[in-house]
């Protein structure tokens, strides 16, 4: 950056070269009044007024010698890039040849500048498609060459024919060098430099991830059963055996009573009191039921979950030997690798998810099945007795329920 004396030299200079042009003197006055106050803002530190003047007085005169004070003012206002680009523009103009010492003082501020620049290396997926940095379009898909920029925030784009667009912010250090990928296809952008491919690449022993390990197998189901079940035999033709009944041998004498005297005997119903008294429902074969899945859910989302995390870490592996191989056959193999180790761990997460669900839907159904047992409650049931004389009038009978 020059310093306040030297600009006013270099202003001096371009006034007598703006004096000099032929141009009518209405121009000429307005170049040199719009210069003058864009040296006074320089050395008061006002660079951003100072770079709007030196741009008015370019624009109604524009001599080389005021790219130097506009370069200089993209130097104090931290914009390296638009500094490089001036700079050169001023010394690649055939009409100027300035001193020596000057050359060698824009060269050094050029260095200087260059290094404050950062460098983005994009990998854009699918080619062809359109990157744009902070809103500018800057190629097509593969760039020939990284993005250089300025330090700070960044907005990098890939936008498809068709629709298909994929953005990134990235914060960048001035001399750094960052790598990053944007995907339309898959919709991500990741700070890397695994690429995904438009094809299976040629023949290469790809390693397959091993096959996760089996779930858990779940406990067994205890029912608890309170009353026998009677399974109906089905398909079997049973003859029921021929009984042959010989009538009882009854003296004539006594005649046998009317039928419908022996049907409408007097009878007595004994029912035992009752105490009001109820009694829990108690756990019941859903509690059971829904702890079994809730246990095995939950073994299988911790499984998966578990074989995940391992899978990420040989990605990590993987990305890590990719970036330091030059072999482009290799780089390739390991590219491949990394994108199918890549998916085998969002298949196993996704895996471990549904299972999570499971078991936290079947622990709450587990719950609800134990407070259901332990808060409702259920009546005993009521006995009853009735004493029947019986048809032949030589007993009685006892029927009833317990």
């Amino acid at each position: 950056m020059k310093s306040t004396r030297e600009i006013l030299v270099t202003s001096a200079l371009v006034l007598a070269a703006l004096c000099q042009a032929p141009s009518a003197p209405a121009q000429v006055n307005e170049a040199r009044v719009a210069f003058q106050a864009g040296v006074q803002s320089y050395a008061e530190h006002r660079y951003a007024e100072a770079l709007e003047s030196f741009r008015t007085a370019y624009r109604i005169r524009p001599h080389p010698s005021v790219l130097v004070n506009i370069a200089n003012c993209f130097v104090a206002l931290n914009r390296p890039q638009d500094a490089i680009s001036t700079f050169e523009r001023f010394l690649n103009d055939p009409t100027v040849a300035p001193p020596p010492q000057q050359r060698t003082e824009i060269q050094t501020a050029l260095a200087e500048a260059r290094r404050h620049l950062a460098t983005i290396n994009v990998l854009v997926f699918p080619p062809g498609a359109e990157v744009y940095l902070d809103g500018d379009l800057v190629g097509t898909a593969p760039l020939r060459r990284p993005l250089q920029t300025g330090p700070g925030p960044h907005v990098i784009e890939a936008r498809q024919a068709g629709g298909g667009t994929v953005q990134h912010q990235a914060r960048v250090e001035g001399g750094g060098t960052v790598t990053l990928t944007l995907d339309i296809v898959r919709n991500r952008s990741f700070i890397g430099s695994v690429a995904p491919e438009t094809q299976p690449p040629a023949p290469i022993a790809v390693i397959t991830p091993p096959p996760p390990p089996p779930p858990p197998a779940p406990p067994p189901v205890v029912a608890v059963v309170s009353a026998p079940i009677v399974v109906p035999a089905t398909n079997v033709n049973v003859t029921p055996p021929v009984v042959r009944v010989e009538p009882a041998r009854v003296p004539p004498t006594p005649p046998l009573l009317p039928v419908a005297r022996r049907v409408t005997g007097p009878s007595v119903t004994v029912t035992p009191p009752r105490d009001g008294s109820t009694r829990p429902v108690g756990i019941g074969p859903g509690f059971w039921a829904g702890l079994s899945l809730t246990i095995a859910g939950a073994g299988t989302a911790i499984g998966f979950f578990v074989y995940s995390n391992s899978l990420e870490d040989d990605y990590y592996r993987i990305v890590a030997v990719f970036e330091g191989e030059t072999d482009p056959a290799r780089q390739s193999y390991y590219r491949a690798l990394g994108l199918s180790y890549a998916d085998a761990v969002d298949q196993n997460r996704l895996i471990s998810y549904i299972a999570g669900g499971v078991a936290g839907a079947a622990a709450v159904f587990t719950i609800g099945a134990a407070v259901y047992g332990a808060v409702a409650r259920e009546t005993p049931r009521r006995a009853s007795l009735q004493v029947l004389p019986s048809l032949r009038g030589d007993g009685v009978t006892l029927s009833g329920t317990f």
